[in-house]
């Protein structure tokens, strides 16, 4: 079924005609296109443009030098086509779907890691964006990562297993400018695992934390960048671009609004999951058993909503789209505590059951939003509409 929903998204592909070349899909193409043809000489001159031209702030910034380097790579490697950053997106789901099986089964076991990937694949976001030659499943790929990782450091503290989490966290910013906001999640649980659960762990690591990832960007930004003036200068256009005053019309209509926008959008999206997730979440308060990992995701989206929900011109699902990953680890550890029997044979074939229900009813949403009404940018106009919600 896995591989099913991953032949699904490479054949509902779209044709090299059918890309947004005049939006986001033509800035990644052409920033890809670029680097891979003139090297990292070019980034200075990606910078200025971007910092220039006021209608090129609209659009992705060249801040994202990972995703850009990754992408011209694959430009190396396969033609250089629309269609062929697209495959590079869908490796990313692919590889995303192997990264949390492996560490579902090392963190919670067999039982949960097998209907947990069966769910998360089915994702109708996921698949979504695993069919665009956008960053957002590239960014989630190191977003997710990031968070494994730093669960497993926890888990069995190691200096080379710290060490590879530093790296794949700073990669992650690299691909999206917005992993920065996984930042503050990691401080505050180190927190709530050395003092609320007791554990030990050196502050050393917090320092490091706090410290490393930031300046091995900001060593990469210069060097990248050719100088300090020019990396100080681009961070500042895109805190402008999105703290600052709002000159796009598409994010003013389409990219505002309420706290709960996400919220809603998800439920437009994985109506049944969501359920189920908001459900455990609202479980675990009510009962307080806090097992640690269990803990640890719940701080992991409560502090990742708070802050992509303050960002005033940026609500778009999409942005948010590594919350996915929980939404379908607490649906499956809602459905056994629901279908909880003695024999534990039968309650797993109860939860895979309602798994597989769910699966299609993710499967489905997923043909009729993104393949049949043919949804670019999953805003809550836009979804709100395919659902026939509004006119």
């Amino acid at each position: 079924m896995i591989l099913f929903c991953i032949f699904s998204v490479y054949i509902t592909i779209p044709f090299e005609e059918k890309f947004a070349q005049t939006a986001d899909e033509g800035y990644y193409f052409v920033f890809a296109s670029i680097i891979s043809k003139g090297g990292i000489r070019q980034f200075p001159e990606l910078a200025k443009t971007y910092m220039d031209n006021e209608e090129a702030r609209l659009f992705p910034t060249p801040l994202r030098v990972g995703h850009i380097l990754m992408t011209a790579l694959w430009f190396k490697l396969f033609p250089n086509t629309f269609v062929s950053l697209t495959q590079f997106s869908l490796l990313c789901f692919i590889l995303f779907l192997i990264i949390c099986f492996y560490f579902a089964k090392r963190n919670f076991g067999d039982d949960i890691a097998y209907p947990f990937v069966l769910l998360l694949s089915s994702s109708p976001l996921m698949m979504a964006m695993g069919r665009r030659a956008l960053s957002d499943i590239h960014g989630n790929l190191f977003w997710g990562l990031a968070i494994w990782l730093f669960l497993d450091f926890l888990r069995r503290e190691s200096k080379v297993k710290y060490l590879i989490f530093l790296l794949v966290y700073t990669f992650s910013i690299t691909v999206r400018e917005s992993s920065i906001a996984l930042l503050p999640f990691f401080i505050i649980f180190y927190f709530i695992h050395k003092y609320l659960y007791k554990k030990k762990i050196s502050d050393g690591y917090l320092l490091g934390i706090a410290t490393l990832p930031i300046l091995l960007l900001s060593i990469i930004y210069i060097i990248l960048f050719r100088g300090m003036e020019n990396a100080i200068g681009i961070i500042g256009a895109v805190w402008n671009t999105h703290f600052g005053v709002q000159t796009s019309k598409y994010a003013l209509l389409f990219c505002t609004g309420p706290w709960y926008k996400y919220i809603v959008d998800f439920l437009l999206l994985s109506p049944i999951a969501t359920l189920l997730f908001i459900g455990y979440f609202c479980y675990v308060l009510l009962i307080r058993r806090f097992e640690w990992k269990i803990t640890y995701f719940m701080t992991y989206v409560t502090t990742s909503y708070v802050i992509l929900s303050s960002s005033k011109y940026s609500k778009v699902v999409r942005f948010a789209i590594n919350l996915d990953m929980v939404i379908a680890l607490f649906a499956v550890l809602l459905l056994y505590e629901l279908f909880e029997l003695k024999n534990e044979r039968r309650q797993a074939l109860f939860v895979f059951i309602a798994i597989v229900a769910i699966f299609i009813i993710n499967y489905l949403s997923f043909i009729d939003i993104f393949c049949i009404k043919g949804i670019y940018d999953p805003v809550s106009h836009g979804l709100l509409s395919a659902k026939q919600l509004i006119p």
